[in-house]
């Protein structure tokens, strides 16, 4: 899309995190342009919380807004946001997320944002790209809401779309290219189940996985067993799971992916940290 086209905010926001045997997680560097604002780091003796804020209503129509991440040796980080992603409509323009993540060796990242909602005839696209040293962990999310389902609006939007690349020592053991538009047969598989599908996605990368057969898949699914929630689980080619959640509503999604996150971390033999605290 040209610029011409797309006239709206370009903000951007840029962290590096290093660990400090007294200091712990700290930033070591960082950097952030409207609408991106970020709220001051918490320590809480594990991991580094990082709330990263918009200061505006929302995202809309011809707003770009990038994210680099680095995730040093030894540093431990939380990546959290207070509130939805709101795409407002867009009036024929579309609005980009560009974010990049590189954990190094001995480094973990937990993206955590809340979840986002396509409002009707938003038009919007995410890229993320993540590269992950050997060694190295990572725990991300992607949510989608159907839109403003209380305001009787669901799947009202003109198309969401996104790609998401995860490289482990230079190897892609995941890739996904996703576009979803009410007008055309992609929405199936998210209305097969709930007419108003809510949806997540989880990718945990860990040297430790490799040992999680199939009783971990067995009890992710048996984590989706009752009426209002259905979650899958399933190996990645190599240090990894794919981890996808469909529910009924808003409530059974969150309550979803906590009792997956909880699962993740009791896994991983770490304590889960407390995003309320960022």
């Amino acid at each position: 899309m040209s610029d011409r086209k797309r006239i709206g905010l370009s903000g951007n926001l840029h962290l590096v995190c290093k660990a400090d045997p007294v200091r712990g997680t700290f930033l070591a560097e960082q950097s952030f342009s409207a609408p991106i604002h970020l709220s001051k780091a918490y320590w809480d003796g594990d991991t580094l919380l990082v709330n990263i804020v918009n200061q505006t209503a929302g995202i809309f129509g011809g707003d770009l807004i990038t994210t680099h991440v680095v995730v040093e040796p030894g540093a431990h980080v939380l990546l959290s946001s207070p509130s939805a992603a709101r795409f407002h409509p867009s009036h024929g323009r579309e609005a980009r997320l560009e974010q990049t993540f590189e954990i190094r060796t001995d480094g973990s990242l937990d993206v955590f944002p809340e979840i986002s909602i396509p409002q009707r005839d938003s038009r919007s696209f995410q890229k993320t790209v993540i590269h992950v040293e050997q060694g190295g962990e990572l725990i991300y999310l992607e949510t989608l809401a159907p839109g403003r389902v209380a305001s009787g609006e669901a799947f009202a939007f003109a198309h969401y779309s996104w790609s998401t690349d995860i490289h482990l020592a230079g190897r892609t053991v995941h890739r996904e290219r996703a576009s979803i538009a009410p007008n055309n047969s992609s929405l199936a598989g998210l209305t097969a189940l709930f007419p108003t599908s809510y949806y997540a996605g989880i990718i945990v990368i860990a040297s430790t996985t490799e040992n999680w057969k199939t009783d971990f898949a067995h009890a992710v699914s048996a984590l989706g067993d009752n009426i209002s929630i259905r979650i899958a689980a399933s190996k990645l080619c190599a240090g990894g799971w794919s981890i996808r959640l469909l529910a009924a509503d808003s409530l059974a999604l969150r309550q979803g992916i906590t009792q997956l996150r909880q699962m993740l971390y009791q896994r991983l033999g770490k304590t889960m940290p407390d995003p309320r605290r960022a």
